[in-house]
């Protein structure tokens, strides 16, 4: 099955050259990624949609490891560690998701701001290499699911050629008093900038097809 975004989120169409991406699209479970559970139908009201979601119970400053590339199968890999060093070494290489960041998770009657944040972590000298993706304003009882689509490069976060480890970490950063959930889905490592499609200036609503 196939998960697509339509509307003012973006689908990207990857071209292989040289290396296989790797895909976690999550349609059974959380496919090795840490601090998430498996959301097989949710967002809520978006049926058939399967998700990761991250809940962080308490405000503030939230960060954990999210993926660290095993040396097992997984998205489309026979060994995942070996297919992103391969595909990392590449300078055109790219990590690309799509983030969810859920109103209903948030105290009733709070107004807040939030912010989302990705990290790399690898052995190079680059290091540990932080990056804000968002920060935006939640009015109060909003219970708008709002969605963004990000695309790294491997280099923005941190990896160099020759490093042999990496991590990706997210996190938030929010009033203390202020929780906040988030979706991620369609993890993809591609070789090169993927393709990007925009359909329309429409509302968001995602389908899945076959």
């Amino acid at each position: 099955m196939k998960k697509m975004i339509v509307g003012m989120a973006l689908v990207l169409a990857v071209s292989a050259v040289t290396h296989a991406g790797l895909r976690y699209a999550f349609d059974a479970d959380v496919e090795g990624f840490q601090i998430v559970s498996w959301q097989p139908n949710a967002p809520a009201g978006w049926s058939g949609i399967s998700t990761v979601q991250q809940t962080h119970q308490a405000g503030g400053w939230q960060m954990g490891m999210t993926k660290e590339f095993s040396w097992t199968p997984g998205g489309g890999a026979p060994v995942q560690q070996l297919a992103m060093q391969a595909l990392a070494n590449d300078p055109q290489a790219r990590i690309a998701f799509d983030i969810m960041v859920d109103g209903n998770s948030f105290p009733q009657g709070v107004a807040t701001w939030y912010q989302f944040w990705v990290v790399g972590n690898s052995d190079g000298l680059a290091g540990w290499t932080q990056s804000q993706i968002l920060g935006d304003w939640h009015d109060a009882d909003d219970p708008t699911l709002k969605t963004w689509h990000v695309d790294k490069a491997f280099s923005e976060l941190g990896w160099q050629p020759g490093d042999t480890w990496f991590q990706l970490w997210t996190g938030t950063n929010s009033d203390g008093a202020a929780p906040v959930n988030f979706y991620l889905d369609n993890v993809m490592v591609t070789p090169e900038p993927a393709t990007l499609l925009l359909l329309s200036l429409g509302g968001l609503i995602l389908r899945r097809r076959g």
